[in-house]
């Protein structure tokens, strides 16, 4: 198409009318498309795409790159519409933008009734598409004019393939569902015919034609692409996340089971185990049920179908807790059981305990002795503190390159606090417990990543949303800190158990 394109252009560009005449009819529904999305009348579209014509006619000789002729013309019928759009709300202020002139073609052929009708479908779907912001709405009427491609719509508004593709979907995002498809019938019924082209002929001037005329214009083929980052989806991102999390359940569990110190409490995580194999065996069914009923189309409600999602994910994650404290409840309980009636505790368990005391012996100023499972560490401490907090930088970046000042100077200072805290807490840590220093720095992250999250979601523009990936479910992050933090307790508790029963 590119060279197709140019060999129209530099014939034009020499006063050939029948290479013009192809290159309105190629770009004349994109063309239209444009000015349309401007002003939202059909018939003014097309006045303003006849003079968008006319005026590129008259300066083919200004174009140096012919293969971009049209992102070009598109731009001539966008300031062309932003032209007319202005002199109508001046001198029509009585009318709203979309009722100037819905012109029916044909009229006479078609009866009051139907006339009514498709002038009052064309209102509503200008009045739905209004709502949506420029950089979106766009897109939306140029694939729906252009023969549902991309890579056209691309061209003409020179973007990459991807980024056309992530706005269309938020566009339609953006509109109701059951009004997608009567956008779509009245924006492809609505392309020009053939005589569009013939009328922009007839209306060129007989005796002018392009300067430049004797001179073929030089060009050099530039093609740019930008890399398309794919969009997770909220499922695909539930479901790789689940994957991590079984990856290291299992992990955990197989720790747990060959540390147990009484073959009892090895038996209770095996049945736990199953248990919870059988719960997210359940999950996911439900879950694959669900996603295949609305592929299917059974639900086509967008609201019921979040709340299904939602309900499901949450009633998962109370039934997770809930099955997380029954198992500490019983590993404690059994390990009890396992201690009064004298069962022998494991070699490699009581191997492991004298490990800990020797690592973990601390000789206090009075001489005397105590162990901690938690001892204050520079690399550890800092690490921690800066790691959990050094995602906060890359937004604050990303919110300040594309103008949300405001969600950067709120990344920048989160971050700052948790390095303060960090400083303080080390400068008391003579003071101050490491167990309680660790549980202050999630809880502390934890209200951090909430301000974040939420200047993110609702100070961030669309462009750093893009750029950061974000998505509502990005909230489910904020699992993470009680459990985290529930696990730091158990392992404290369990390694004071362990210091308890090896006396």
């Amino acid at each position: 198409m590119t060279q197709s394109t140019a060999d129209l252009v530099r014939a034009a560009a020499r006063g050939d009318r029948v290479a013009f005449e192809m290159l309105v009819r190629q770009n004349a529904a994109m063309v239209t498309g444009v000015a349309y999305s401007r002003c939202g009348d059909f018939g003014l579209s097309e006045d303003i795409a006849q003079e968008a014509f006319i005026e590129a006619w008259m300066s083919l000789a200004t174009i140096h790159e012919p293969e971009k002729f049209p992102g070009w013309i598109c731009t001539i019928a966008r300031r062309r519409a932003i032209d007319a759009v202005r002199s109508a709300k001046s001198t029509r202020s009585d009318c709203t933008l979309g009722e100037m002139a819905l012109e029916i073609p044909d009229h006479k052929q078609l009866t009051p009734e139907a006339s009514m009708s498709m002038q009052q479908e064309r209102e509503l779907v200008w009045a739905m598409l209004a709502r949506l912001p420029e950089a979106y709405r766009e897109p939306l009427v140029l694939f729906y004019r252009c023969e549902e491609s991309t890579r056209e719509v691309a061209i003409a508004l020179g973007e990459s393939e991807a980024t056309i593709r992530q706005r269309l979907k938020r566009g339609r995002d953006m509109l109701r569902t059951e009004m997608a498809e009567s956008i779509r019938n009245t924006l492809a019924a609505t392309v020009p015919k053939a005589a569009f082209a013939g009328m922009v002929m007839a209306s060129l001037p007989s005796a002018t034609y392009a300067a430049g005329a004797a001179t073929t214009t030089a060009t050099v083929v530039k093609s740019s692409s930008a890399a398309g980052a794919a969009a997770t989806s909220a499922i695909g991102g539930a479901f790789f996340g689940s994957l991590i999390g079984l990856a290291g359940g299992v992990f955990g569990t197989w720790m747990s089971w060959k540390n147990c110190e009484y073959e009892s409490q090895q038996k209770f995580i095996l049945r736990q185990a199953l248990r919870y194999v059988v719960g997210l065996s359940v999950f996911g069914i439900l879950l694959a049920i669900l996603v295949t009923v609305r592929q299917q189309e059974r639900i086509t409600d967008d609201t019921l179908y979040s709340r299904l999602l939602v309900t499901l994910f949450v009633v998962s994650q109370v039934l997770n807790c809930a099955w997380i404290w029954q198992c500490i409840r019983g590993y404690k309980q059994i390990g009890d059981k396992a201690k009064l009636r004298g069962e022998p505790i494991r070699h490699v368990a009581q191997q492991q305990i004298d490990a800990f005391r020797q690592q973990t012996q601390m000789t206090n100023s009075d001489d005397r002795v105590t162990y901690e499972a938690f001892r204050w560490s520079a690399g550890g401490w800092f690490g921690s503190c800066i790691g959990s907090s050094a995602w906060m930088l890359p937004i604050s970046a990303i919110a300040f390159w594309n103008g949300s000042l405001s969600l950067a100077i709120i990344c920048s200072s989160t971050f700052l606090i948790t390095v303060s805290f960090a400083l303080v807490a080390w400068r008391f840590r003579e003071r101050l417990d490491a167990y309680e220093a660790i549980q202050l720095l999630i809880g502390l992250v934890f209200v951090l990543t909430i301000i974040v999250l939420a200047g993110l979601q609702f100070l961030g523009n669309t462009d750093t949303q893009k750029l950061a990936q974000w998505t509502p479910w990005g909230w489910c992050i904020l699992f993470m800190f009680p459990i985290l933090a529930l696990h730091m307790w158990w392992k404290r508790r369990s390694f004071k158990r362990k210091m308890r029963s090896s006396k």
